[in-house]
C-alpha cells in the first residue's frame, strides 16, 4: 500500500441487528435460556476507490462453512468485494456454536440450522442498514486505559494453570476508532481490547441451564451505542491478543456473575466513551487497504480431549507436519489492523505492536476464523493451557509476528 499525495474522501455506514434465536432453537450446545440478546454489527466504508466491509458478530468462533457464507452475504449485501469482507466473532464464551451441518444428526441438526439462519438474518439486516447510511465521513484514534482484564496464566505446585495473576503481563490499552459524520456526529465506534468474554462462562460451564450471553463485549457495545442513541451510533469490539488474557473479576455464582457482567461490562464502555470525546476527527489520511496472506507453519497434534488437560510440568508436544496461519491487515488511515484467526497471547501483541512504524497498530484476533491458541515460546516452556491446547507448534508465535512487523513497516 503506496501513500497517496491527496486525501481521500471518506464514506462510512454502520448497522446493528439482534440475532433473534427462535424459541424452538433452545436448548443447544449447553444453552437453555438467553440472559441478554446476541447481536452482529456491520462498519462499511468507502473511499471512492475501495468498499470494505466489516461484521462482528456474538459468536465463540467461526467455523469454515459459516465463514464462507457470511462472506458471501456481505459481499452480496454491502457492495464490498468478496475479498474486503471480514467476518469477526467477539469471542463470548456464552453463545451456541454454529456447527458444520454435517456435524450434527436429528433434532440438535435442526435446532443448529434455526441458529444458523438467524446468524445470516441479522447478518443481513445490519449490511443492508450500513449501506444504506453511507455518508462523508471523518475519523480519529485514541487510546484509553482500562483495568477489567488480567494474566490467567497463574503458577501452581502442579504446574501453571488458568486462574488470575495481578503480577502478570497484560495490555489494558482501550484502543478506540471514532467515525463521525460531517457534523460531528458519531456514526461508529470501534473498540480494541485485549480480553476474552467469559464473565458469564465460569459459573455456567456445567450447569444444566447455562444463559446465553454477548458477555463482556456485548454489555459494553450496548452501554456505548445506549449513551449514544440519539445519533444511532454502532458500537464495534474487536478482541485483542487475548489468549492469555481473562475478565479479572469471576465468580461461581451464577447470581453474582450477573452482578460483575454488568459492572465491568459499564467500566470498559465509560473508558472507550471518554476515549472517543477526547478524539479529534479529520479526514482519511490514505487510501482504504486489505491484504491477507496464509504462512505455512509447523503443527502439533492438539490434544485429544480438553477435560484431560491439567497442570503439569512437562508435557508431550507432537509434531504434526505444516498447516497455515492466516494473516489480514486491514488499513484505514492511519490504522492499521493487524488481524489473525488464531489467539495469540499478549506478550506477543505487544511485540507486534512495539515492532510496528504504522502511526497506529492494532492486533485483533478471530478474524475470518477461529484456530484457537497461537502461543509464544515460553508459553511451550512453562507448559500453559494456551501452549497445549494448540494446533500450533513452538515458534510460530514469533514467525507470525516477524512476518507481521514486515507487513506493517510497509503499510507505513
Amino acid at each position: 500500500m503506496t501513500c497517496p499525495t491527496a486525501a481521500a474522501v471518506l464514506r462510512a455506514g454502520a448497522g446493528r441487528s439482534p440475532i433473534a434465536i427462535p424459541a424452538e432453537a433452545l436448548p443447544l450446545d449447553g444453552f437453555h435460556t438467553v440472559h441478554d440478546p446476541l447481536s452482529a454489527r456491520v462498519l462499511a466504508l468507502d473511499d471512492g476507490t475501495t468498499r470494505v466491509a466489516l461484521a462482528v458478530v456474538d459468536q465463540t468462533s467461526v467455523f469454515e462453512d459459516q465463514l464462507t457464507r457470511l462472506l458471501t452475504l456481505l459481499h452480496q449485501a454491502t457492495g464490498a468485494p468478496y475479498e474486503h469482507c471480514l467476518v469477526v466473532a467477539s469471542h463470548t464464551f456464552s453463545a451456541p456454536h454454529v456447527f458444520p451441518p454435517d456435524r450434527l444428526t436429528g433434532v440438535e441438526a435442526e435446532r443448529n440450522a434455526l441458529l444458523s439462519r438467524a446468524v445470516d438474518d441479522a447478518v443481513q439486516r445490519a449490511a443492508e442498514d450500513a449501506v444504506k447510511g453511507l455518508r462523508p465521513a471523518r475519523l480519529g484514534t485514541g487510546d484509553g486505559v482500562c483495568r477489567v482484564n488480567v494474566n490467567r496464566d497463574v503458577r501452581t505446585p502442579e504446574g501453571w494453570w488458568l486462574g488470575s495473576d495481578d503480577g502478570g503481563p497484560s495490555d489494558h490499552t482501550v484502543a478506540v476508532l471514532r467515525i463521525d459524520d460531517e457534523h460531528g456526529r458519531p456514526i461508529a465506534l470501534l473498540m480494541n481490547y485485549a480480553v476474552q468474554s467469559s464473565v458469564m462462562q465460569s459459573p455456567a460451564a456445567h450447569s444444566p441451564a447455562r444463559e446465553v450471553s454477548a458477555d463482556l463485549a456485548g454489555a459494553a457495545c450496548r452501554e456505548m451505542e445506549e449513551h449514544l442513541r440519539e445519533d444511532g451510533a454502532v458500537a464495534l469490539f474487536l478482541p485483542g491478543a487475548a489468549g492469555d488474557q481473562a475478565p479479572y473479576l469471576t465468580t461461581s455464582d451464577p447470581a453474582a456473575a450477573r452482578v460483575l457482567l454488568a459492572a465491568l461490562g459499564s467500566r470498559l464502555a465509560q473508558e472507550a466513551l471518554r476515549t472517543a470525546d477526547a478524539i479529534t476527527t479529520g479526514s482519511l489520511s490514505r487510501p482504504l487497504g486489505v491484504v491477507s496472506e496464509q504462512i505455512t507453519v509447523e503443527a502439533q497434534v492438539p490434544p485429544p480431549e480438553l477435560h484431560a488437560l491439567c497442570p503439569t510440568r512437562s508435557y508431550p508436544y507432537r509434531s504434526d507436519g505444516h498447516t497455515h496461519a492466516v494473516i489480514t491487515l486491514l488499513r484505514i488511515g492511519d490504522l492499521a489492523i493487524a488481524g489473525l484467526q488464531a489467539e495469540l497471547g499478549v506478550r506477543t501483541g505487544l511485540a507486534v505492536k512495539a515492532a510496528s512504524t504504522a502511526p497506529v497498530t492494532w492486533i485483533a484476533t478471530m478474524v475470518n476464523g477461529g484456530a484457537k491458541y497461537m502461543a509464544d515460546a515460553d508459553s511451550y516452556d512453562r507448559c500453559t493451557y494456551e501452549a497445549m491446547n494448540s494446533r500450533y507448534a513452538r515458534g510460530t508465535a514469533e514467525a507470525v509476528a516477524a512476518r507481521l512487523a514486515k507487513l506493517l513497516g510497509r503499510s507505513a
